[in-house]
Formats: C-alpha cells, sequence, structure tokens
C-alpha cells in the first residue's frame, strides 16, 4: 500500500494541485458567474483526462475506469452546479 503511494505521489499531488488552482480561480472569478462555471467545468475536464492519461501511462486504462472517472466529473459537475444555483433554475 505505502509503496503504491510513493510510486504515485506526483500524480496525486498534481492532482491536488489541479484542484487547488481551479478552486482558487473559480474564488478569483467570484464576481462572474459564467466563468466560474467555465472555470468549474476546464478544472473537471482537466481531472478526467489527467486521470485517463495517468491510467494510460502506468498500461492499467480499461473502459470500467474510463467510465468511472467521466461518471465521477459530472457528479462533481452537478453537485457544483446545483450548489451554484442555490435553488433557481
Amino acid at each position: 500500500m505505502i509503496e503504491k503511494f510513493i510510486k504515485h505521489f506526483n500524480y496525486y499531488v498534481s492532482l491536488v494541485s489541479i484542484f487547488i488552482v481551479g478552486l482558487a480561480a473559480a474564488v478569483i472569478a467570484s464576481p462572474n458567474f459564467s466563468l466560474q462555471i467555465f472555470i468549474v467545468i476546464l478544472t473537471i475536464v482537466i481531472y478526467v483526462l489527467w486521470g485517463i492519461l495517468h491510467h494510460y501511462i502506468t498500461h492499467e486504462l480499461t473502459a470500467k475506469i474510463m467510465v468511472e472517472y467521466i461518471l465521477i466529473g459530472l457528479l462533481g459537475l452537478s453537485m457544483i452546479f446545483f450548489i451554484f444555483m442555490g435553488g433557481r433554475v
């Protein structure tokens, strides 16, 4: 378990960095709702692509993993969308 974490440590750091940069950019863009939505979508797309690329590089990529990343990205997008909308549709 520890060996696997150490082996993929750079991947985890880059993934956390993607989310931190995305969050910071969304906070900075807070007066502009359209820009915030764009930043959130861009962050999720980068997350999905980075995850798929990582598994491709490590030769662990399967259709199941691709679908999992896409579904988690869509789940995150829908959660953020409903939080941002705050009941107004």
